[in-house]
């Protein structure tokens, strides 16, 4: 059951107004799919029933005390949390004064209640503009532009090292990072102020302490070569040029 709760949730995007914001969720106010009747549901804490269980079975609920205890004491179990994550877009009309049909000023977002699980936001523009790849390392993570019409924006969702996402949409990342890329996409809304989906998610944390800092380190190297490498194409690799 503990397993079950830590890994079974709903990606499906829920559509939501602009004025809704990211708030910081207790895992009892996740939903999640029964494993038995597949129904959205959210844990709840039975109090008579635990007061049952410890009469019932003293050695045996008193053994899970002891196993519970140990593994929130247990700096290197891997453990899982839970974040909301909003993108969508802001919209607004311009005037201009020429015969320009770029009139549509918008910002596309992804507003993470959880930051600092983010090593970066990559973002994919349509091929028309100028620089259509945007790599946002620090919030806000977002992207202003003027248009003329809407398109698909796609956008990966990078984690930092120790870290992967708990979903069957996650993909490894460039650097070898399993599982630490989230694919999303959201088509542009012109009508009115525009809109905004939300997402509630899952990442797993694997690795603690001195191991993690040395494969962020490791990454963030990895990162910056790739990184270089796609914008210089006169950049030849140190290691491997004579």
């Amino acid at each position: 059951m503990a397993h079950w709760a830590d890994v079974s949730i709903t990606t499906q995007m829920t559509t939501v107004g602009l004025d809704d914001r990211a708030v910081l969720l207790l895992p009892n106010e996740i939903e999640t799919k029964c494993p038995m009747c597949r129904t959205l549901t959210a844990a709840k804490f039975d109090s008579v029933r635990e007061s049952n269980l410890e009469t019932y079975y003293p050695v045996a609920y008193e053994e899970r005390r002891v196993e519970h205890r140990t593994a929130v004491n247990d700096d290197s179990a891997s453990r899982v949390e839970t974040l909301t994550v909003y993108i969508g877009n802001e919209h607004s009309m311009i005037r201009t004064e020429d015969e320009d049909n770029n009139k549509h000023q918008w910002n596309f977002f992804i507003r993470p209640s959880r930051s600092d699980l983010f090593e970066e936001v990559q973002i994919f523009l349509h091929q028309t503009f100028r620089n259509p790849r945007v790599i946002v390392q620090w919030p806000p993570y977002e992207v202003r532009r003027l248009g003329w019409g809407t398109f698909t924006i796609y956008a990966n969702l990078i984690l930092k090292a120790g870290y992967s996402w708990v979903s069957s949409e996650a993909e490894d990342t460039g650097d070898g990072g399993v599982n630490g890329k989230l694919p999303l996409e959201w088509p542009l809304d012109f009508n009115g102020r525009g809109s905004q989906g939300r997402l509630r998610l899952k990442v797993k944390r694997e690795k603690h302490g001195q191991e993690a800092e040395d494969e962020a380190q490791g990454q963030e190297v990895r990162r910056m070569w790739l990184r270089q490498r796609e914008t210089d194409p006169d950049w030849v690799d140190p290691d491997t040029s004579e």
